[in-house]
């Protein structure tokens, strides 16, 4: 029994002997400590190479049915929703193309969100209503969205071979117009637009801002490209300039057979604010008989010359005008029709149809 408590003990010994670390058994521990340890540095490097792998499937996998989506809803169901019109805002897909250019999802679903804003709030159509002429209503502001898209995307075209462009003072200078025009009590504040423009047409300042630009920059384009109506109207307002007194109807019976397309009309009464792009107000400002300067509104149809007539009890003006329409933007515009130069990926309609209406 002795002899094997002496065996036991003394096998104790050299394991506690052989667990004590001396210079000449170091090098022995640590390839022992890191063997150990690399059972556990493996398996979990190739974890981590198979979580990359998956996650990077699975985010292809989540792009690409999320893409898939989206062009069923812009392409197929034809969504108009604002979710679609902030996503087309970043990531620029076409509804269109108009001469090798093309019209750019987002442009198309401003402008009808503009329209369906205010056919809802402000005159309470009913979308879904069919029976009362709701859906209607809402396809020809589509067809008309549509329309828009296409003209604003063609000038920019334009715009671009011809070197022009809008500056923010030209924006700026633009809406401060439409402030003081816009009411007869006289200029609104900028907060009070601003709110006035989320309320009717549910868009934010900075949106209104890039309409205007667009439609700043078709204007200028439109003017730029016609030369006829430009000389039509510099030899209208030489006539004016050099006689006073002179009638607008002379003035248009002298230039007429140079000019078919000039017109002379009278507005009727008007409350100072008309909505006629800045004819009305422009013509308050006038003393009665007097005729103005070259006017070229927002909307950038043509050339205008007003003259205040009379101005009633109530505040109200009766104006004469001279307008020199401008054609070339869209005679280019219905030969592009004409040629199959526009494409749609969208159904929208009887786009057609009505653009060469308003282009006549």
């Amino acid at each position: 029994m002795k002899k094997i408590l002496s065996k036991l003990t003394r096998k104790d010994e050299k394991d506690k002997k052989s667990d004590r670390i001396t210079n000449q058994t170091v090098a022995e521990h640590r390839e022992q400590i890191i063997a150990k340890a690399r059972k556990f540095k493996y398996p979990i490097q190739y974890t981590k190479s198979k979580l990359v792998r998956n996650v990077a499937i699975l985010g292809v996998f989540v792009v690409v049915v999320f893409t898939i989506f989206s062009w069923w809803q812009l392409y197929k169901i034809q969504t108009t929703s604002s979710f679609f019109y902030r996503l087309t805002s970043v990531i620029p897909v076409p509804v269109a193309s108009v001469d090798g250019e093309y019209v750019r999802y987002s442009d198309y679903l401003l402008n009808y969100k503009m329209s369906e804003t205010y056919l809802s709030t402000i005159e309470k159509i009913n979308k879904d209503n069919s029976r009362g002429g709701g859906k209607g209503a809402y396809d020809f502001y589509k067809a008309q969205a549509m329309q828009n898209a296409i003209s604003d995307t063609y000038a920019r075209k334009l715009a671009r071979e011809l070197n022009i462009s809008i500056t923010d003072g030209q924006v700026k200078d633009a809406v401060d117009n439409i402030r003081r025009s816009s009411s007869s009590q006289g200029e609104i504040s900028q907060e009070v637009y601003d709110r006035a423009t989320v309320q009717y047409y549910g868009i934010t300042p900075s949106e209104y801002r890039y309409h205007i630009h667009k439609s700043l920059l078709q204007r200028e384009v439109s003017y730029a490209i016609d030369d006829i109506a430009q000389k039509a109207a510099q030899e209208a307002e030489s006539n004016i300039k050099s006689n006073a007194n002179i009638q607008f109807s002379d003035v248009v019976l002298k230039l007429k057979d140079k000019y078919p397309t000039i017109q002379n009309l009278q507005s009727g009464w008007v409350k100072k604010d008309n909505k006629d792009g800045g004819l009305a107000f422009t013509a308050s400002k006038l003393k009665k008989g007097e005729s103005s300067s070259i006017i070229k509104p927002l909307r950038g149809d043509g050339y205008y010359f007003v003259k205040l007539l009379d101005v009633n009890k109530d505040n109200e003006i009766n104006y004469e005008f001279i307008k020199i329409p401008l054609s070339v933007f869209n005679n280019r515009l219905s030969k592009l029709y004409a040629g199959d130069k526009i494409k749609y990926f969208i159904t929208v309609s009887d786009v057609k149809p009505q653009i060469q209406e308003n282009n006549k």
